[in-house]
Protein backbone atom coordinates (compact mmCIF):
# COMPACT_ATOMS: atom_id res chain seq x y z
CA UNK A 1 0.00 0.00 0.00
CA UNK A 2 1.27 3.16 -0.89
CA UNK A 3 0.37 7.03 0.88
CA UNK A 4 0.61 9.46 -0.39
CA UNK A 5 0.40 13.23 1.21
CA UNK A 6 -1.26 16.14 -0.58
CA UNK A 7 -0.94 20.01 -0.05
CA UNK A 8 -3.81 21.72 -1.81
CA UNK A 9 -1.58 24.87 -3.61
CA UNK A 10 -4.55 27.00 -4.21
CA UNK A 11 -7.31 27.34 -0.96
CA UNK A 12 -9.64 28.32 -3.44
CA UNK A 13 -9.55 25.06 -5.50
CA UNK A 14 -9.55 23.03 -1.53
CA UNK A 15 -13.68 21.99 -2.30
CA UNK A 16 -12.92 20.78 -5.66
CA UNK A 17 -9.75 18.51 -4.22
CA UNK A 18 -11.65 16.80 -1.74
CA UNK A 19 -14.85 16.36 -3.49
CA UNK A 20 -12.17 14.76 -6.10
CA UNK A 21 -10.98 12.59 -3.64
CA UNK A 22 -14.64 11.81 -1.65
CA UNK A 23 -15.58 10.16 -5.14
CA UNK A 24 -12.19 7.84 -5.50
CA UNK A 25 -12.87 6.69 -1.94
CA UNK A 26 -16.76 5.86 -2.80
CA UNK A 27 -15.46 4.09 -5.96
CA UNK A 28 -13.05 1.97 -3.15
CA UNK A 29 -10.01 3.14 -5.08
CA UNK A 30 -8.35 5.26 -2.08
CA UNK A 31 -9.05 5.09 1.60
CA UNK A 32 -9.13 8.63 3.43
CA UNK A 33 -7.40 10.24 6.69
CA UNK A 34 -7.29 13.78 7.59
CA UNK A 35 -5.07 15.49 9.94
CA UNK A 36 -2.12 13.73 10.85
CA UNK A 37 -1.53 9.90 11.17
CA UNK A 38 1.72 9.12 12.09
CA UNK A 39 2.14 6.26 14.26
CA UNK A 40 4.68 6.40 16.85
CA UNK A 41 5.51 2.79 16.76
CA UNK A 42 6.72 3.13 13.32
CA UNK A 43 7.85 6.71 13.05
CA UNK A 44 11.62 6.05 14.56
CA UNK A 45 14.29 7.99 14.31
CA UNK A 46 17.24 6.74 11.88
CA UNK A 47 20.56 5.41 13.38
CA UNK A 48 23.77 7.08 12.13
CA UNK A 49 24.25 4.33 9.49
CA UNK A 50 21.02 4.26 7.98
CA UNK A 51 21.88 8.36 7.81
CA UNK A 52 24.94 7.44 5.67
CA UNK A 53 23.60 4.73 3.45
CA UNK A 54 21.10 6.78 2.79
CA UNK A 55 23.28 9.85 1.81
CA UNK A 56 25.25 7.10 -0.22
CA UNK A 57 22.34 5.86 -1.73
CA UNK A 58 21.63 9.41 -3.17
CA UNK A 59 25.16 10.23 -4.39
CA UNK A 60 24.97 13.91 -3.28
CA UNK A 61 28.63 12.94 -0.86
CA UNK A 62 30.42 14.10 -3.57
CA UNK A 63 29.05 17.38 -3.80
CA UNK A 64 27.59 18.11 -0.22
CA UNK A 65 29.00 18.10 3.56
CA UNK A 66 27.21 15.91 5.27
CA UNK A 67 25.17 18.49 6.87
CA UNK A 68 23.91 20.07 3.55
CA UNK A 69 23.10 16.37 2.24
CA UNK A 70 21.02 15.44 5.81
CA UNK A 71 18.81 19.22 4.95
CA UNK A 72 18.43 18.08 1.64
CA UNK A 73 17.10 14.71 2.57
CA UNK A 74 15.79 16.39 5.60
CA UNK A 75 17.60 13.61 8.02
Amino acid sequence: MNMYQIEVVDQADNDLVWKILQTLEQRGLITLKTGDHVDAEKATPATEEQVQEIIDEAELAPYYSEKEAKDILNL
